[in-house]
């Protein structure tokens, strides 16, 4: 039997949904959390849940290099969590693999890193992997820029996908959309001194869905799935309101996929889905823990604590799978984000306008509707975010 208690895990990334999510789902299991962000301000700082609480240099920094080997050996970290401090052996963490909950083979980590690298290792898979992709195209600086003509066939609007992973100096990952292939063309030039490669991917119909999973040892261990309701903005962005949902083709198509790049520990395989055809695409991969955590908490899968019974050596027999029909809601700040992006789009006619207010009411009412932050036991979070909402700390610790 998993004695939790003896075992100190180092969450680090506690001003995130994900981060607080972790920190709870472990100190409600009994593991010894230390909660680290690197400022004061972070939300999960905060959490009930957590056993200490750790403001750590920036990132990058000499401080930071100093700060991390001291801290894990002064309070016996024996785990660190899949969130900010990522596995480079060429830097700090290099020393310590065996903290790690993923693989440390450089081609995995560039696999999970890198949508560029991702979508080059699915495209060049066998059928199964390279099934259900959007049409992409993958831009290589030192070939040369796509035509016009190539990026039009892409369909339009047009996504420019970019990784600090393929960055030249320190440039940032990011996702730029682009009305027409002209203007993705003219964009891209001024990425090519940035980066080696980014992705470009054309438009797909229909509504955000994820595959959630833990694998370990070649193995599905846990899984749900959830359906966005609302975005921040209304666009297309963060998961504002989530339900609880399943769709047997495209949990395969997620757990293919992770098997095609061997992965282990948490991941997200974020897709779109057209319900009137039935149709999905992947878009993207987050290889760690994400923003609507919550959600799953709620559904009846703790990923992080079933990652670090693993990690420990306690793996279930079986596979664990969430509660369809389970609503969450991010109500400060990305639900009122997504309200504020309604009501300033001039192209949201009025009647939706109204009609969204009258859910906003209605969902807050409705006690079967979730909250990301009022959880049992540590519903303090929330009054503390929308003490600093009010005060004008618009996103603290919900990024």
């Amino acid at each position: 039997m998993l004695d939790r208690s003896r075992h100190a895990i180092l969450v680090p990334g506690a001003q995130s949904m994900a981060g607080i999510g972790t920190v709870r789902s472990l100190g409600a299991a009994g593991y010894r959390v230390h909660a680290a962000a690197a400022k004061p301000t972070a939300l999960g700082l905060k959490s009930l849940y957590a056993t200490a609480a750790v403001v750590h240099p920036p990132l990058g920094s000499a401080e930071l290099a100093q700060w991390f080997p001291d801290y894990v050996r002064r309070h016996s970290i024996e785990m660190l969590t899949p969130e900010v401090f990522s596995f480079d052996p060429a830097s700090v963490f290099g020393a310590y693999p065996h903290l790690y909950t993923t693989p440390v083979d450089p081609a995995v980590l560039a696999w999970s890193r890198s949508k560029a690298a991702l979508f080059a290792k699915l495209g060049s898979g066998p059928p199964e992997a390279r099934a259900h992709l959007p049409p992409y195209l993958l831009v290589d600086f030192a070939a040369g820029l796509p035509s016009e003509a190539e990026l039009g066939r892409l369909g339009e609007p047009l996504f420019i996908k970019t990784d600090a992973e393929e960055a030249r100096s320190g440039a940032p990952s990011a996702v730029i959309r682009c009305r027409t292939a002209r203007e993705c063309r003219e964009r891209l030039g001024g990425y090519a001194a940035q980066y080696r490669r980014v992705l470009v991917q054309g438009f797909v119909p229909g509504r955000g869905a994820g595959a959630f999973l833990l694998r370990w040892q070649g193995r599905t261990i846990a899984r749900m799935m959830h359906l966005r309701l609302h975005e921040m903005p209304h666009t297309g962005g963060a998961s504002s309101f989530r339900v609880s949902w399943w769709h047997d083709k495209m949990m395969q198509d997620a757990e293919q996929k992770l098997a095609t790049i061997a992965w282990q520990g948490v991941a997200m395989v974020e897709y779109r889905w057209d319900a009137a055809s039935d149709a999905f695409s992947l878009m993207e991969m987050n290889i760690r823990f994400w923003g609507s955590l919550h959600l799953a908490l709620y559904a009846g899968v703790d990923f992080p604590r079933l990652l670090a019974d693993a990690f420990f050596g306690e793996v279930p027999a079986a596979p664990i799978t969430g509660r369809p029909g389970v609503y969450c809601r991010n109500t400060i700040p990305y639900e009122i984000g997504y309200l504020v992006s309604l009501w300033r789009d001039p192209e949201v006619s009025k009647w939706r306008k109204l009609r969204s207010l009258v859910e906003a009411v209605r969902l807050s009412l409705d006690p079967r509707i979730h909250n990301d932050l009022w959880f049992p036991g540590d519903r303090m979070l929330y009054l503390r975010q929308m003490g600093a909402f009010l005060a004008g700390g618009f996103g603290r610790g919900g990024e």
